[in-house]
């Protein structure tokens, strides 16, 4: 069995899991409706909608759902991107769905895991970018709880200087010319330099003759990465400053989800679920109606 659920409908029962019934929808503009439940779901109906299709369209086994097999529907997906946008504790989920930690549990973990995987089919590094500069690439550093040390109360591996506090660090690439991310790699201890993260893997994704372009903290791999210097020519300063912050402007979409914005509380292993399943969802934000500006 297949649903289909159009965007229309994905607002009304979205609104309607989280409080909003049908009288205090219809008393407001459709934009009132749709803020709401952006502020609760963290993307607009269309890329949910678009999203469910997926899942149960899609030829990955891992992030395919089947609605006979998993009994399953749409409001528990939304559960689980209401936790990634909210981040609630169980007390406060229990009070949003009336329904008992251990469903709220249940699926939204399903669903984590469901869109996590759907990252082999969204998230794709290409075979033949076509083009000198293919891609920029940044880390971006997610705030956790303070990890045991043994001798110590914190462990110095794990200190971001942009929190100055534990932190995880991951890695992501975007296409310059296209609407795609294209690669995501960690999370590393976020001790652990930009440059030293491409190192380990990305470097050796690319072929000769490709560039990327990355910010000063890339220094020292010219051969494969790009960094803005005073001798670049006007319109090449232009063009890597534009390629980096259409960057930012992806790590935002990413951090506009609670669950990379506050402290993490889940541990290193979900946090990867929830940083991949979120990089999906924004993924499918940048071909539903959201684009990143053009270089």
């Amino acid at each position: 069995m297949q649903e289909i659920v159009p965007p229309s409908a994905v607002l009304s029962r979205g609104l309607s899991l989280v409080g909003f019934d049908e009288r205090r929808q219809g008393s407001v503009r459709r934009s009132k409706n749709i803020e709401r439940f952006c502020t609760h779901c963290g993307s607009k109906p269309t890329v949910y909608a678009k999203l469910w299709s997926d899942l149960q369209q899609t030829a990955i086994p891992t992030a395919k759902i089947d609605l006979n097999d998993d009994h399953t529907c749409l409001e528990h997906l939304l559960m689980a991107v209401h936790f990634l946008k909210c981040y609630q504790k169980d007390n406060q989920s229990e009070a949003t769905f009336k329904l008992s930690n251990t469903t709220i549990r249940k699926w939204v973990w399903f669903y984590v895991k469901k869109m996590q995987a759907m990252k082999e089919e969204k998230i794709v590094w290409p075979n033949n970018w076509g083009t000198n500069f293919a891609f920029a690439v940044d880390g971006v550093h997610c705030r956790i709880c303070e990890p045991g040390h043994g001798q110590h109360s914190k462990n110095p591996a794990c200190y971001s200087h942009k929190f100055k506090q534990a932190g995880l660090a991951c890695e992501i690439a975007l296409s310059v010319f296209d609407n795609k991310c294209v690669w995501m790699n960690g999370p590393f201890a976020a001790g652990k330099n930009d440059v030293s993260i491409f190192r380990s893997a990305l470097k050796n994704r690319m072929n000769p003759g490709e560039l990327g372009i990355a910010d000063k903290g890339y220094r020292g791999e010219a051969e494969r990465l790009t960094v803005q210097t005073s001798s670049d020519a006007p319109e090449v300063r232009e063009f890597k400053s534009r390629a980096l912050a259409r960057h930012e402007k992806f790590n935002a979409q990413l951090k506009n989800f609670g669950c990379l914005s506050e402290q993490f509380r889940h541990g290193i292993e979900k946090h990867q679920m929830c940083f991949q399943a979120v990089a999906v969802i924004c993924q499918h934000q940048l071909e539903n109606g959201s684009p990143l500006m053009v270089v």
